[in-house]
């Protein structure tokens, strides 16, 4: 046996302990690797981070497995709401919402660089991005819960070793292989808050012989919908207060009209209409202006319900003694539904077209006159009903290939494919050129009663869009042990990729020409082919000393090149305590939405403090308010860089207690980003109106003191962020006492810094403990077990933030409070293979952490509630 085994050996049982979950349970490996680790024989496996199968569970590089037991013990039903609860998803991640094209998508977001920085792997493969993310992150609701062994997630840069998008980590998705038997489970859970029963089903079964073996599983989830209604914070409040800004949950979207010569808001007569908050009640809007509003409220939905189906199969079988063919196929279905309030939008009337109501400066009746300038309506139309939006998501991964070896050579092959299809089906939305020609003919009645059947089935129009990605991929590589040192083998892997990208984005030709009310975006699409060739080698410098380094060459056929080195150690300082560090460098590619998108419509929120400065309220009371923005694409985009360094002590105290500390630092230039409203309304202020380097805002009358009309915001690459903090973890087993084993962890992630841009190309501050920027989390996990019984308390800690900054100093303003939530769960194991199971997710039924409007963080916090699971699965 070899030095760099006999090493291996030596410090295996202490890693075993310490490999941490940072995912709100104890960190743990499947029982067969433990057995793996007392036998004489080492086996040689393959480990997230590196192409190079080795004898150690922990190399140079930080690894956080999550295996299936642990999984469990969440009782969250899929990987999104898994990896959403991590300290390694610092600041939080998209999670599916109602209404909008993206009410599917879920995903995940390493040390808060972004989802598309973070690199997802089924299996040590990449998936592509999702379409309807523009192809820069993956929908992690397409991945099967049931067939998951462990997760394995990298947490510094891997560039090197996988390509672009690994920038902040990598998300290594393990399936179960050479599974034996079958496994029947089912799921359900009992909020005690309205809405978001979830129900699951799954089988997972296999085969084995001499020569292979076969493992697939299927499952189906469903998970009903929450409407804003059903909670009292996303519920409407103080909806009859004569101030506007004294309300939460109402739209100036209503019944009102902006005379767009004086620039002033007045109601329309169309106001006095039972579905406008309080029949027709006037709010004072401020600088003079008074409206009508409408409870969005009352009829759109949070959360989208959803209904999931997966089929998974994986196969491998040995050809020969040196070569085994291995195969999987993955096939989902996502349908969602969500719904929005009825759209809302604005369209142009001529002078004396409608009726408006008059009011005095100290909001006194005056009467109803003809509106004597031309202008906008603002206008709901409930006559049409609400926006419903249906997304039905198809997925189909498969990967082929091959593996071989001879003495101390190895190689393998493997073809990839992959298709997306998303489709998203929207009704209750409005056609602007009819209205408009309506309104010109007359035949639009703006009166209280509406418009006959016959208008509103001219108007009302229903949007289709469609997202493909088509995805190939043929991966070949060798390995080998090349020579001989003193302290161990050198071993080496060579390899080539060659990836094609298809992307087609497609919209409704009414919303693609900006026609539809209600709807935004466009179609798009591109293509894209990668070549790379890369190289890793493991350098056993001494019995105590291993080198790790690789590098990498990636071709893009629409953009250049890029080469990403790493370099990396692990230096066993004492038989107990190892010392680890790695420093790498990234590039991310611009995505083809990046490059080629059409322009796309929004309504954004951004705070106009001139206006408010104007009007006399203070910067720290300047609410936040809806524009219209129009989003371009930049085919001149450049590939962003990174620089990711780590290092890190693993020290064994005792055979039952281990810790680790890990500081990591990354820093991003060149960032592919939209420049915010936020952001042109600050460099506005600096630089005055109209003379904004990128971008265009355009004001009421052309004037500086104008009220914003509309507004671009383009795609540009930025200057840069950095970011750097600790990931600290202890882990005690084995303590037998009569009433049972326990066992603890614990998992924090604490971020030092967060250094961005206050906006584009402007100062740079650390904007840690902002509001969705919290400078610590943590979870706690305490295991009991006794002979059939097994039990865990879970808890978990977001701190707490500053709700606003001083737009002038960038001082923090205000406090959020932080968030402690617990969760339970218990399981019996069965004499006959069965298995019971109950739980109790958010214990104390905390709501999410709310900010003076009411408003909460969803990427941090979800509107759950405390919720009751319970839970059968029977093996055979």
């Amino acid at each position: 046996m070899s030095s760099l085994s006999l090493t291996a050996k030596a410090i295996r049982r202490g890693l075993l302990t310490v490999a941490a979950t940072a995912v709100a349970t104890t960190s743990t490996f499947s029982v067969s690797a433990a057995e793996e680790a007392q036998v004489d024989k080492v086996e040689r496996i393959e480990v997230t981070g590196s192409r190079i199968k080795r004898t150690d569970l922990e190399g140079s590089s930080p690894i956080t497995t999550i295996d299936a037991a642990a999984i469990e013990k969440t009782g969250e039903m899929s990987v999104a709401d898994v990896l959403r609860r991590s300290n390694l998803n610092t600041f939080g991640s998209f999670s599916e919402s109602s209404g909008s094209t993206w009410q599917s998508q879920s995903n995940i977001n390493l040390r808060g660089a972004g989802a598309d920085r973070t690199l997802v792997l089924l299996n040590g493969k990449r998936m592509p991005g999702s379409p309807t993310m523009g192809g820069t992150a993956v929908n992690l609701n397409t991945i099967p819960t049931a067939a998951i062994a462990r997760i394995e997630v990298l947490t510094d840069g891997a560039s090197a070793v996988y390509g672009s998008d690994a920038v902040a980590g990598v998300v290594n998705i393990i399936t179960k292989k050479g599974y034996e038997g079958v496994e029947v489970s089912a799921t359900m859970t009992n909020p005690q808050q309205a809405g978001g029963e979830e129900w699951k089903t799954h089988v997972v079964g296999g085969v084995n012989s001499d020569k292979g073996s076969m493992t697939f599983s299927f499952e189906h989830q469903n998970r009903d919908i929450i409407y804003q209604r059903d909670r009292w914070f996303t519920s409407s409040t103080n909806v009859l207060a004569p101030n506007y800004g004294d309300t939460t949950g109402v739209s100036a979207y209503a019944r009102n009209f902006l005379d767009m010569t004086t620039f002033q808001f007045s109601p329309m007569d169309a106001c006095n209409n039972d579905k406008m908050v309080g029949g027709g009640h006037v709010y004072d809007y401020g600088d003079g202006d008074f409206i009508c509003g409408y409870d969005y409220t009352s009829e759109a939905a949070n959360h989208a319900s959803r209904g999931y189906t997966a089929g998974y199969v994986n196969a491998d079988y040995e050809i020969s003694d040196e070569i085994t063919f291995i195969g999987q196929g993955l096939f989902s279905r996502n349908e969602t539904f969500g719904r929005f309030a009825p759209a809302a939008g604005w369209f142009n009337v001529d002078a004396g077209q409608i009726d408006i109501q008059n009011y005095d400066e100290n909001g006194n009746y005056l009467g109803t006159s003809k509106n004597e300038n031309a202008g906008r309506t603002y206008y709901r139309f409930t006559d049409v009903g609400t926006r419903d939006s249906t997304t039905i998501d198809y997925s189909t991964d498969i990967q082929i290939g091959l593996e071989g070896s001879h003495d101390d050579f190895g190689w393998d092959f493997t073809y990839h494919y992959n298709l997306a299809e998303n489709s998203n089906y929207g009704s209750g939305y409005v056609h602007r050129p009819t209205v408009e020609a309506l309104v010109k003919s007359g035949d639009f009645n703006f009166g209280p009663e509406g418009n006959n059947a016959a208008v509103v089935a001219s108007i009302s129009h229903d949007v289709l869009a469609q997202d493909i990605m088509e995805f190939q991929s043929v991966n070949a590589g060798i390995n080998f042990e090349a020579f001989e040192l003193p302290a161990g083998t050198v071993g080496f892997y060579f390899g080539t990729e060659f990836a094609q990208y298809k992307y087609t984005s497609k919209v409704d030709a009414e919303s693609a020409a900006g026609e539809v009310i209600g709807s935004s975006g466009n179609g798009s699409g591109g293509d894209r082919d990668v070549f790379a060739v890369f190289g890793e080698s493991i350098i056993p410098v001494t019995d105590d000393l291993e080198f790790n380094v690789a590098l990498r060459f990636d071709d893009y056929s629409d953009f250049g090149n890029a080469t990403t080195p790493k370099v990396a150690l692990r230096y066993n300082i004492v038989d107990d305590l190892v010392l680890r560090a790695s420093w790498g460098q990234g590039f991310r590619a611009p995505a083809l939405t990046d490059l080629y998108a059409a322009d796309s419509y929004s309504a954004d929120y951004a705070t106009d403090y001139h206006v408010c400065e104007l009007a006399g309220t203070a910067p720290v009371d300047c609410p936040s308010a809806q524009y219209d923005v129009t989003r371009t694409a930049n085919s001149e985009l450049e590939a962003e860089t990174s620089d990711f360094y780590n290092m890190g002590l693993i020290w064994n105290l005792t055979d039952d207690l281990s810790a680790k500390a890990e500081y990591y630092h990354l820093s991003v230039d060149n960032v592919i980003q939209f420049v915010s409203l936020d952001s042109l309304l600050k460099e506005e202020a600096s630089v005055g109106y109209g003379n904004l380097s990128r971008g265009e805002i355009i004001r009421a009358g052309d004037n500086a003191d104008g009220k914003i009309l509309e507004a671009t915001t383009p795609q540009v690459n930025g200057n840069g962020f950095d970011t750097s903090g600790i990931d600290f973890n202890i882990t005690y087993t084995g303590l037998e006492t009569a009433v049972g084993d326990f066992g603890t962890t614990f998992d924090l992630t604490w971020v030092l810094a967060y250094n961005d841009e206050e906006y584009f190309d402007g100062p740079v501050n650390d904007q840690i403990g902002r509001n969705g920027l919290p400078e610590y989390r943590f979870t706690w996990v305490i295991d009991w077990s006794y002979g059939d019984h097994a039990a865990s308390l879970l808890t978990q800690y977001i701190d707490g933030q500053a709700e606003t900054i001083d737009p002038e100093t960038y001082a923090q303003v205000g406090k959020l409070n932080s968030q402690t939530t617990f969760d339970a769960s218990y399981s019996y194991s069965t004499s006959w293979n069965g298995k019971f199971g109950l739980g109790v997710r958010n214990i104390t039924n905390e709501d999410p952490v709310l900010d003076s409007n009411l408003a909460y963080d969803s990427a941090l916090y979800n509107l759950y509630g405390r919720t009751y699971t319970a839970s059968y699965t029977q093996k055979f």
